[in-house]
């Protein structure tokens, strides 16, 4: 079956040799090196044949995945993919080889076809524009602009040229080093940060440059901190880890909580954490540099002091699908309040149900109750709060308490945790009283709405208390509650974990807000604004508007905290509005297409480099592990991935950089920094490298380092000159790199 074209022009054939086509594929067939002299210059859609493009397709897939594309190959994935009959059977494929002597003109066949295929898209477009035309409906000048992109992208489609004479590369030679013995310029182009350029004489256009560190830099949380998931279930960040798999709570903007689903997975190794505890006895154990949301906006643990307010869940409206039997409710709750024997009752009702659970005597309540739906947990807690002598209410100053006292820390935090779901604030601490078995931990509800809340959701003492009086507090239209930290302290070195979330970049852990490539950004930004080269980003993990407010935050030296939050003060509209006009003025062109391909990539950078008219500056990519490259395992997918950046680096002349993470082996080390050996997945990103740049903050690792405020760039590896360090100053705040050295001629 042929191509299916709108193609006008009477009883003509659009331009098309299915003989040369049926040669290619046999010599593909035939020959296994044959796909690799076709693959970078013929595309699938230049088959006029549909068989015969789906045949080709099947021979790219096998050939991307470092299989041989034989006939037995071919005709094996395309029976796999249910396609073998639809484009002819074994028997197409048969003849394809027979009437193939040699592949010896495959390259020359390619041509050939692709001339057809440009040609009949060019007939495509000419038709299209001339239906343009026709559209009177339409602005003038909105249907040049079309009928221009339809005939750039017939263009855009041809194939790049091949061998060149030493002749031409000698002459361009010649030029450079006649321009750079007259000090014009450095050998490629310059990033800004002094230094580093002298070391490598600016970016090499060709080159590909890798700038590694580890995940988060020190921003991360202890093994057990516990994540609530969509379903109502409450697990440790490590077995969320473990797992890879789970939607989660984050903040929005709008400080409004929704699901999200973390796209990477940080196991961080062994790292000092504290213990962060709240007004409310909440508490986290994180690093030093976790950011935390306060009325002032994110900033680290290190910048924060006791007495300082840090963003805490207001209500966590979330619920299970699981239901079963109300007497077995009453009775596990019963049981929970009777501490004597209440492991035994639990597990005999659970063996009961089938959902015995090895763990239920460190998690006290057992995990099906943290699913079950609204009404049967609102009836758990009801049967909870509803025997004596567990349940006190207090008057004071005219103020109702209501109170549950349990010998347990856990339970009590499983309590308070749950009662969040209702929307009920809670207070937790030890209490004066104690018996032979220790001191009592105390919950204790005491804000008049969620004592309102209490009754309505939960309604244990309907027939004890009238409702309190109409508060007069405020409350904030959002789903955060601002709580005073009463204590930060050291609590040792622990196995510390974080995700990676998209577009908000921050997740509820412990009923708590917390927070989770400014270099690159930076780079870019030097670039694009002291040598005026278009700039492209391509930006896997953060939207558009989040690269655009870092990018701000540093251009108008305010902190990225006010920007999201849109607490601006008098003084900093200036230095604002300046940083929009000079940031608009910038050749800093961005994508944040995610799972975006180097293909994909190459397209967009050919098109930008057209549209410029001239070479640009710098491709930066955000960061090299969440791309995709289509092979049987990770460590395949990266080595295609980095030949593939490589490639493109080459083929359109300019510096490529991409961003690695690297592998956890760096925090088992007493000196943490980084290695070659530490690229992380793939031996391949070292050799394909031309340059690798590794960056690390001594600060992160040691607080009392004289090195406070100093970021080094570690080059790792140069294949054209040295290696070295060099520092540069960094303020965290802007999420900004300067140079610490002055401007000297180079």
């Amino acid at each position: 079956m042929a191509e299916e074209l709108n193609f006008q022009g009477g009883d003509r054939l659009p331009p098309q040799n299915i003989e040369a086509e049926e040669a290619i594929l046999g010599g593909i067939l035939l020959d296994p090196e044959a796909i690799g002299r076709v693959s970078d210059r013929l595309v699938p859609q230049a088959f006029y044949m549909i068989a015969h493009k789906e045949i080709y397709q099947a021979a790219l897939q096998l050939h991307a995945q470092g299989k041989p594309t034989d006939l037995l190959a071919i005709a094996n994935w395309l029976t796999d993919h249910d396609m073998l009959t639809r484009v002819g059977g074994r028997i197409k494929l048969s003849s394809l080889v027979d009437s193939t002597i040699s592949a010896v003109n495959i390259d020359a066949l390619a041509g050939l076809v692709m001339d057809k295929y440009l040609r009949r898209q060019l007939i495509k477009a000419g038709n299209e524009i001339v239906q343009l035309g026709y559209t009177t409906e339409t602005d003038l000048p909105k249907v040049f602009d079309q009928a221009e992109q339809k005939i750039f992208a017939v263009t855009q489609e041809r194939p790049q040229s091949g061998l060149v004479h030493i002749a031409d590369t000698l002459v361009n030679a010649f030029q450079d080093i006649e321009t750079r013995h007259q000090g014009i310029a450095l050998p490629g182009v310059p990033c800004g940060f002094y230094d580093l350029d002298a070391m490598t004489s600016g970016f090499q256009r060709s080159d590909l440059i890798i700038v590694a560190g580890r995940p988060s830099m020190g921003k991360c949380l202890s093994h057990d901190s516990e994540i609530l998931l969509s379903d109502g279930q409450v697990c440790a960040i490590a077995q969320l880890y473990h797992q890879r798999q789970g939607s989660l709570l984050t903040l929005t903007k709008q400080r409004k909580l929704s699901f999200t689903q973390p796209s990477a997975f940080v196991d961080d190794g062994i790292k000092p954490v504290f213990r962060v505890t709240t007004g409310l006895g909440r508490f986290i154990e994180t690093t030093i540099t976790h950011p935390f949301l306060t009325p002032q906006g994110w900033q680290k643990l290190a910048d924060i002091k006791v007495g300082e307010q840090i963003a805490v869940v207001r209500k966590l409206d979330v619920f299970g699908q699981v239901t079963i039997p109300d007497s077995e409710i009453k009775i596990l709750a019963s049981a929970l309040n009777n501490h004597g024997d209440q492991h035994e009752v639990i597990e005999n009702r659970l063996d009961k149900l089938g959902l015995s659970q090895k763990n239920y005597q460190t998690e006290i309540i057992p995990s099906i109750i943290f699913q079950l739906k609204r009404e049967q947990l609102s009836l758990f807690l009801n049967c909870l709060f509803s025997r004596d002598p567990f349940i006190i209410v207090e008057t004071k100053s005219d103020r109702r308490e209501i109170i549950y006292r349990t010998l347990s820390e856990k339970f009590a935090r499983q309590i308070q945790h749950l009662l969040l779901r209702f929307g009920i604030i809670t207070t937790l601490k030890t209490s004066d009283e104690s018996n032979s078995l220790g001191a009592y931990w105390q919950i204790k509800i005491n804000e008049v709405e969620s004592i309102k809340t209490f009754y309505t959701e939960i309604s244990a003492f309907t027939d004890k208390l009238s409702l309190p009086e109409e508060t007069t507090k405020t409350i904030e239209k959002n789903d955060i509650y601002w709580d005073e930290i009463v204590s930060i302290e050291s609590v040792g070195n622990k196995q510390v974990y974080d995700l990676t979330i998209p577009e908000t970049h921050n997740f509820i852990a412990n009923d708590i807000c917390v927070h989770n490539t400014a270099f690159c950004l930076n780079l870019a930004q030097n670039i694009a604004s002291g040598y005026k080269l278009p700039v492209a980003v391509f930006s896997l993990e953060m939207s558009k508007e989040q690269l655009v407010q870092r990018l701000l935050a540093s251009e108008a030296s305010i902190e990225t905290g006010y920007l999201r939050s849109g607490r601006i003060s008098q003084t900093q509209w200036e230095p604002l509005s300046r940083a929009v006009g000079a940031l608009s003025e910038m050749p800093i062109y961005l994508d944040d297409t995610p799972n975006i391909t180097v293909t994909q990539m190459r397209s967009q950078v050919r098109r930008l480099q057209a549209e410029q008219g001239a070479n640009l500056g710098l491709v930066v990519i955000d960061y090299l592990q969440l791309m995709e490259g289509g092979g049987d395992n990770r460590v395949q997918e990266l080595s295609r991935i980095t030949r593939a950046l490589k490639g493109l680096a080459r083929e359109l002349s300019i510096p490529v950089i991409a961003l690695s993470q690297l592998s956890r082996s760096v925090e088992s080390r007493t000196n943490k920094r980084p290695m070659l050996s530490d690229l992380r997945e793939s031996g391949s990103i070292e050799q394909d490298a031309d340059l690798v740049i590794m960056l690390y903050r001594d600060e992160y690792y040691n607080s009392d380092t004289p090195d406070r405020g100093i970021a080094e760039a570690i080059v790792a590896k140069h294949r054209n000159g040295p290696t070295g360090t060099v520092k540069l100053l960094f303020e965290p705040q802007f999420t900004k790199f300067k140079n610490l050295a002055r401007q000297n001629n180079y």
